[in-house]
C-alpha cells in the first residue's frame, strides 16, 4: 500500500520533541532513574530516538507486528470464510478508488457489538462484529477511513510516540502509587492522619507538576495530533468518494457518543462526531458518492 506522511506527521513533531526533551531533563535532574542509565542528556536523546524509530520499523515485520498487536489488543479472531470474502471485496473497491493495494493488510475481528474499526501497526485492520452488521456501502466507507490511517502512516507514527512516552508514563505511575499510599496511610490513622495527608498530597501534586509539566504538555499535543489524524483519515476517505456515506454512518453513531467536558475533549484521541460530520459535509458535495458499484 502506498503510504505518505501528511498533516499528522507535522502535528506529532512537537510532542515527539517534547517527550525527548522531558527524558533529557530527567537525565540532567539531581535525582532521577534515567540518570542512573545515562551519563548525558544527549545520550538519552540518541538512544530514545533510535529505539522509538526501530520499534516502529519492526512493525513492518509481520510476525513482530502480530505479536505486538496480540499484547495490546488482546483476543481477536480471523474472519470467517464468508466475512473474509466480503471484506476482501470491499477493501478491493476502496483500493481501486484510492490507487492502493490493500492485499497485505491483516484483518482481525473483534468480538464487540459497537460499530468500530481500527488501523494498527503497519498492516493490521481490526473490525468489530458490530461494524460487520453494517450494510456494504457503510462498512466500505468505514474501511476507507481506516485505510486513510494506514495511508498516512498514523499507526506507525503512534508507535514512535508510545516508545517515547515510556519514561514519563513510568514516572507518573510512581507518583500515583505515592499518592495512593499517603491516602491509605492517612485514612488508617483516623482524623489526625487525614489532616496530615492533605498537605502531603498537595505537596506531592505540586512536586509532580513541577517535574512532569513538559510531559503533560506533550500528552496534550499528542492527543491533539491524534484528533488531527482522524480528520486526515476522514479527508482521505472523502477524497476517494466516501464522504456522503461517512456522514450517514457518523450520524447514526451520534446518539451513542458520550457527553464530554472541556478537559475530556482536550484529552480525547477522537474529535466529536458533530465536528467530523461538519467537515465532511463541506467537502461531500464535490465527492463522487459511493453506494452503487459496477
Amino acid at each position: 500500500m502506498h503510504r505518505r506522511p501528511g498533516r499528522t506527521t507535522l502535528a506529532l513533531a512537537l510532542p515527539i520533541l517534547l517527550l525527548i526533551a522531558f527524558g533529557m531533563a530527567r537525565v540532567a535532574a539531581p535525582v532521577g532513574a534515567l540518570g542512573l542509565l545515562f551519563d548525558e542528556p544527549a545520550g538519552f536523546a540518541v538512544v530514545a530516538a533510535f529505539i522509538s524509530i526501530a520499534g516502529a520499523v519492526l512493525l513492518f515485520v509481520p510476525p513482530v507486528e502480530l505479536a505486538v498487536m496480540r499484547a495490546f489488543v488482546g483476543s481477536t479472531e480471523e474472519p470467517s470464510e464468508g466475512d473474509s470474502e466480503r471484506l476482501d471485496t470491499l477493501l478491493g473497491r476502496v483500493g481501486a478508488r484510492a490507487g492502493a493495494d490493500p492485499g497485505r493488510l491483516i484483518v482481525r475481528i473483534q468480538d464487540a457489538t459497537a460499530v468500530n474499526a481500527a488501523a494498527g501497526a503497519a498492516h493490521m485492520l481490526f473490525v468489530t462484529r458490530g461494524a460487520l452488521a453494517l450494510p456494504d456501502a457503510e462498512l466500505e466507507a468505514v474501511l476507507a477511513h481506516e485505510l486513510g490511517h494506514h495511508h498516512g502512516l498514523h499507526p506507525v507514527l503512534g508507535a514512535v510516540v508510545w516508545w517515547l512516552r515510556l519514561p514519563g508514563a513510568a514516572l507518573a505511575f510512581v507518583y500515583r502509587v505515592l499518592r495512593r499510599t499517603v491516602g491509605v496511610v492517612g485514612s488508617r490513622l483516623g482524623v489526625l492522619g487525614r489532616l496530615l495527608a492533605i498537605p502531603l498530597l498537595a505537596l506531592l501534586l505540586v512536586w509532580q507538576v513541577a517535574v512532569m509539566w513538559l510531559f503533560y504538555v506533550a500528552e496534550v499535543l499528542a492527543m491533539w495530533a491524534a484528533r488531527v489524524s482522524e480528520y486526515e483519515a476522514d479527508a482521505a476517505a472523502e477524497s476517494w468518494g466516501y464522504g456522503p456515506v461517512l456522514v450517514g454512518v457518523y450520524g447514526e453513531l451520534l446518539a451513542a457518543e458520550p457527553d464530554r467536558n472541556r478537559l475530556q475533549r482536550l484529552m480525547a484521541d477522537h474529535p466529536p462526531l458533530p465536528a467530523r460530520i461538519e467537515r465532511l459535509r463541506h467537502g461531500a458535495a464535490a465527492a463522487e458518492p459511493v453506494g452503487v458499484h459496477p
